[in-house]
């Protein structure tokens, strides 16, 4: 007696499926194979470059610091910093009778704002030989620049500068000339100030004629070195007119004058903090800057 089975019809469908199911771990298994096989990458390379890490000094050295902000607008001109003695001035109280002699810095960074028929504001630096011997007065580097020379503009968090050409605003500007040693072309290698005579180192405009906004600001920056004491003063004066009506700067006799007759430029800053104060109200950069000259004066007695 014969049995027969009856072989059970898959539908075509179904039947095709299950094969792929069947090829799909071949195929998984084949690539899964050709990945094992491909070069693993190497292991990142370790490079150190040794450096130097320099403390910091921990206290100022002893070089003093002309430094002239206050008023940082200016609005009427007048005298901004002076350390001339007071001796026949009109205004003694505007006069430190400090003289710097061998190394010390200069800065001065001062602005003008939207002044009177737009005229020009000129910024002088002047210094005066009130001993008996000719002074030498070196000026070892030095810079300055406009507003229009240097934008402030927000730099990224890390910039390289090793050309000197990333700087934001003219005092970032020239205080980076400076240090890379440079002197601007327009002033002297050296000033020659006979006794009792007196030298203009600085005497420029700061204009706002022709700008968008008659907004602008000037910033300076040197390193001298004098080899006898010398008064210095910071001046601001509005630019005299030709006989044509055109603008000039004004000369070495006016700038004397503004600093014998003239008062203080305006607006004042509020009253400094003296140096030996405790408490009140902390005063800002601009309002430091004869309290620091004081400060000077009696921590680097110059004999």
């Amino acid at each position: 007696m014969k049995i027969k089975f009856r072989q059970p019809k898959v539908p075509t469908p179904l039947f095709i499926l299950l094969s792929g199911l069947a090829i799909i771990p071949i195929v998984s298994y084949t690539h899964s194979n050709l990945n094992a096989q491909v070069t693993p990458k190497p292991a990142p390379q370790e490079i150190v470059q040794s450096g130097e890490v320099r403390p910091l000094p921990g206290q100022l050295d002893s070089i003093p610091v002309f430094n002239s902000n206050s008023p940082e607008w200016i609005k009427t001109e007048g005298i901004l910093l002076s350390t001339f003695a007071p001796e026949g001035k009109k205004v003694p109280a505007a006069h430190l009778n400090f003289p710097f002699q061998g190394r010390f810095d200069l800065f001065a960074h001062h602005y003008t704002h939207t002044p009177k028929d737009l005229q020009t504001l000129y910024l002088g630096v002047m210094l005066h030989n009130p001993g008996k011997k000719t002074v030498r007065v070196d000026v070892l580097q030095g810079a300055s620049y406009l507003m229009q020379d240097a934008p402030f503009v927000t730099l990224p968090p890390y910039v390289e500068n090793n050309d000197g050409k990333a700087f934001a605003g003219p005092g970032n500007r020239a205080v980076s000339d400076v240090l890379r040693g440079v002197r601007q072309r327009e002033f002297p290698a050296r000033l020659v100030i006979p006794p009792g005579a007196s030298r203009m180192l600085l005497n420029h405009p700061i204009p706002v004629r022709n700008l968008e906004k008659p907004v602008n600001g000037r910033s300076s920056f040197f390193r001298l070195r004098s080899s006898g004491k010398v008064y210095v003063a910071s001046l601001a004066m509005f630019a005299k007119k030709n006989a044509d009506g055109s603008d000039r700067g004004p000369t070495l006799q006016e700038w004397q004058t503004l600093l014998t007759t003239g008062n203080f430029a305006g607006p004042r800053d509020k009253t400094p903090t003296p140096p030996d104060a405790t408490g009140g109200q902390a005063p800002e950069i601009g309002q430091l800057v004869m309290c620091y000259v004081e400060f000077v004066k009696e921590s680097f007695p110059l004999g």
